[in-house]
């Protein structure tokens, strides 16, 4: 498999994420992690579960912690898999350079949940990431995923079009939506995770509709704001010029709860 752009960007990535597990540590929790937790229930004590798109791994080694029997971690970049092997802390834990679509080979047996933490914005083709998750998931197994909030993290380009609308003393006081309706690829110019690795927007309808086309059924939607999620800044939204009253009331984050049927 040929490096990718997460292949190119690994320790910044990495150094990104380091950044957001030391603030969560200070804050003694990751509320996002939470609501991922208490969304899997009783799925997760003893369970088999693929850490899909999962990057350095800190995910992995949480679900463990948290009661899983086994946890398989698969991702595109093999630069973030050698650094999720290197940091394991469980005979339980186990990583493989797979592409989101291509489960088969890592599940010899059903996984009894399947998590993907912020990662579906990176996936070119989320059907055949929803499909690969079905196949390889037992029914009634829960998929539960989290992802940049596709409606106020649109496609922007900070350079000339940031995604805020400021006011006379230059805070934000607005998202600003330019496109919405188009899907596609989109690169936000800047120098933080979108504007060196992109992303990849869909509408909340299309994600969805695939998901249920996909033998899911929907359980449930969470949309948490800034204040929310301490793993980092992974938005332009997060940086907005005083922004700490107006981004605890924008949703930057979706997390979607389903169960295979």
């Amino acid at each position: 498999m040929s490096d990718t752009v997460y292949d190119r960007h690994a320790q910044f990535y990495v150094d990104f994420v380091d950044r957001g597990r030391e603030a969560a540590d200070r804050q003694g929790c990751d509320p996002l992690l939470a609501r991922l937790e208490a969304r899997l229930e009783e799925a997760l004590a003893g369970a088999r579960v693929c850490d899909l798109c999962c990057g350095e791994g800190y995910v992995g080694r949480w679900l463990m912690r948290r009661g899983a029997r086994e946890v398989i971690g698969v991702d595109i970049s093999r630069a973030l898999v050698e650094v999720a092997k290197s940091r394991a802390d469980s005979g339980g834990l186990s990583y493989f350079v797979r592409d989101a679509g291509e489960l088969q080979a890592v599940a010899s047996d059903p996984f009894d949940a399947v998590v993907c933490h912020m990662g579906l914005q990176d996936v070119a083709d989320h059907r055949a990431l929803f499909a690969a998750v079905r196949r390889t998931l037992r029914a009634g197994g829960r998929f539960v995923f989290s992802l940049l909030h596709p409606c106020f993290m649109a496609p922007c380009h900070a350079p000339d079009a940031p995604p805020w609308l400021l006011d006379d003393d230059g805070r934000a006081v607005a998202v600003v939506v330019r496109r919405y309706a188009t899907e596609g690829y989109w690169n936000s110019g800047g120098d933080g995770v979108r504007g060196r690795m992109g992303c990849h927007h869909r509408t909340i309808s299309t994600y969805v509709n695939d998901l249920l086309a996909s033998g899911f059924q929907l359980e449930g939607l969470e949309e948490l704001g800034v204040d929310q999620a301490p793993h980092g800044s992974p938005t332009a939204l997060a940086d907005a010029p005083g922004n700490k009253g107006f981004a605890a009331e924008v949703p930057y984050v979706l997390l979607v709860a389903a169960r295979a049927v």
